[in-house]
């Protein structure tokens, strides 16, 4: 944080130096360039960070700047005030725009498309409101910033106006210096595993857009100001795509490039434009094709690949462990649920039916957990167990039947629900957040149950684990590569660390869907002895979907059967195995 800061102030008064020593037109120009560089970042805050590729980042920054232009005209001396207004209208307009939008889940296609013909549509809308807008003309004759009665002169409002935008940017910048800008890359990268592990992951998203909407509206406050202009122009497709390719060529998910994007790309232009009249337009558009082709990446990325250093540097949490297995009230990740002996059962499935067309993959399907026992859940491909488990922690619905987790009804219930009432999940294939570290992916576990976005940006690095989840790093030997890329972990690794994020959480029931997958016959001893401990150690509830039989017998209390979508035997390894039914079904297989 403090390094942002610092870098932050330093731009601000270079910027501060640079127009007032050159003033007249380079001073505007700086100033304007980095009005849209503040832009730039607010698209790389929804996109580069949160994943939403929105293309109509124009509307917060338009109808910041015309109601700005209006109050301006109407009253010059809240000029000032009304920035803080801007950045509230643009805040307001994009949480509009995302709860409308983002609570169905589109695909990313889906919101470029939408907003963009949102932006397009208010563009002509803004040509037909002649009383409001000014029509096609727009509105003039802006008066520059002011205050208690005293208009700023243009070189001043040119300082003012590259210092506030340099502001802004350091403030997101620093905001994603916080834990919340982890969380973000985790929605970004995987949002099916954020919320497996408890994170609202729709309500984090609304809130991104609303932060990247308030920038935006900053902005358009600023650009009013400075060009003392605004025309329905603001929101077309020229200054949107423009947007958008500042942001690739500086490299989103970075902050600093899409600074340098803006600026470079606009004083590039301006200088083609002035050397190169007839054909500038063509040498710009070949110079971003040469650029893109060779930095895919981006310029700050790519630069910093050739200097041998990490493309992204960012803040890495320290693992400690929690006071008690117990201490989950006392912070996110702080400790297990298992439930106690006078609690409901463990996990109730009455009558579950789940179908996809004609196929039924549960048929009437009912299985209890009494006690917090350690069972193996095994069958055949398609007998339904993936999907059994995907309906234990909310991944799936059923259409018909019941499901109760850990005394509490959970029917219909969404994902990060379950998460936030004990149930953890590993998938069949290793869900991580591969760009993040070990220990950042451990961090995000063990906040996920009780984090609000404001909670992640107010809490320290420092990070309460329990400790189930250190053993596990311990064990793996993962302790010790904390700082190495997730996605740079060999499989089995990736198997452990997804085992070590499950429990990271307020694990009350803990659900595996193949952990041994991929490892070897020693691994995968390891790893059943692993789960023993973690259950005898602290009474954890484990159900693990597996076929390796050498493993169910190392690990398994108990174990159901699923065939064609029915539970067809129930009970010890030896009386599984000597149960005419499964010998049926597993005739012919070595087991």
């Amino acid at each position: 944080m403090r390094r942002a800061l610092a870098l932050g102030a330093a731009c601000a008064v270079v910027a501060a130096a640079f127009s007032g020593a050159f003033g007249g037109y380079r001073s505007g120009q700086l100033s304007l360039f980095l009005v849209f560089a503040a832009l730039a970042v607010s698209l790389d805050f929804v996109w580069g960070y949160s994943g939403i590729l929105s293309l109509g980042q124009l509307l917060p920054f338009g109808i910041a700047a015309y109601t700005s232009a209006k109050v301006a005209a109407a009253a010059p001396s809240l000029s000032v005030p009304m920035l803080v207004g801007s950045a509230a209208v643009g805040a307001g307009v994009a949480a509009a725009l995302g709860v409308a939008m983002l609570r169905r889940r589109p695909s990313a296609v889906v919101v470029g498309l939408l907003t963009l013909v949102l932006s397009l549509t208010l563009e002509q809308l803004a040509e037909q409101w002649r009383d409001l807008t000014g029509g096609f003309n727009g509105l003039t004759g802006v008066p520059r910033l002011g205050a208690f009665g005293i208009e700023l002169s243009d070189t001043a409002q040119d300082v003012a106006i590259s210092v506030l935008a340099i502001v802004a940017i350091t403030v997101v910048g620093t905001l994603l210096t916080r834990p919340i800008g982890a969380v973000l890359i985790g929605i970004r990268s995987n949002e099916r595993r954020m919320e497996a592990l408890g994170y609202k992951t729709v309500q984090i998203k609304i809130w991104a857009f609303t932060v990247g909407g308030a920038l935006a509206g900053f902005a358009g406050a600023l650009y009013v100001h400075r060009t003392s202009f605004v025309s329905p122009q603001i929101f077309g497709f020229s200054l949107a795509t423009s947007v958008v390719l500042w942001t690739l060529v500086g490299g989103r998910g970075t902050i600093v490039g899409p600074v340098i994007g803006a600026m470079a790309i606009n004083f590039a232009s301006a200088t083609l434009a002035d050397v190169w009249l007839q054909y500038w337009t063509l040498a710009t558009g070949l110079i971003f094709v040469a650029v893109v082709v060779v930095m895919p990446h981006g310029l700050v990325p790519s630069a910093q690949r050739l200097a041998g250093r990490p493309a992204r540097r960012r803040q890495q949490p320290t693992l400690r462990p929690a006071a008690t297995d117990g201490d989950a009230t006392s912070g996110p990740g702080a400790g297990t649920q298992a439930p106690s002996a006078a609690a409901a059962a463990v996990f109730e499935a009455r009558e579950v039916h789940k179908s996809f067309g004609f196929f039924r993959l549960l048929d009437g399907v009912t299985l209890t957990m009494d006690d917090a026992e350690l069972r193996c859940l095994i069958g055949p491909n398609g007998a339904g167990k993936s999907t059994l488990l995907d309906i234990l922690s909310g991944q799936q619905g059923c259409q018909s039947g019941r499901v109760l987790v850990l005394g509490a009804e959970h029917t219909g219930r969404q994902a990060w629900e379950f998460a936030r009432h004990g149930v953890s999940r590993k998938f069949q294939s290793p869900q991580l957040i591969d760009d993040l570290s070990v220990a950042t992916n451990v961090a995000i576990a063990a906040w996920g149950t009780r984090s609000s976005p404001w909670n992640l940006i107010r809490r320290p690095w420092a990070t309460a684990v329990p400790r189930p989840a250190l053993e596990v790093l311990e064990r793996t030997q993962l302790g010790e590569r904390l700082d190495m890329r997730a996605g740079d972990l060999s499989h089995g690794d990736k198997q452990w660390l997804e085992i070590a994020m499950a429990v990271a959480g307020d694990c009350g029931l803990l659900l595996l869907d193949e952990p041994t997958a991929g490892m070897t016959v020693a691994e995968s001893l390891e790893a059943a002895a692993l789960l023993r401990e973690l259950h005898r150690s602290h009474r954890l509830p484990i159900v693990i979907v597996e076929h390796d039989m050498a493993f169910i017998r190392a690990v398994a209390d108990r174990v159901t059967v699923l065939a064609r979508g029915e539970v067809i035997a129930d009970g010890t390894v030896a009386e599984v195995e000597s149960d005419p039914d499964v010998q049926a079904i597993y005739a012919g297989v070595d087991s």
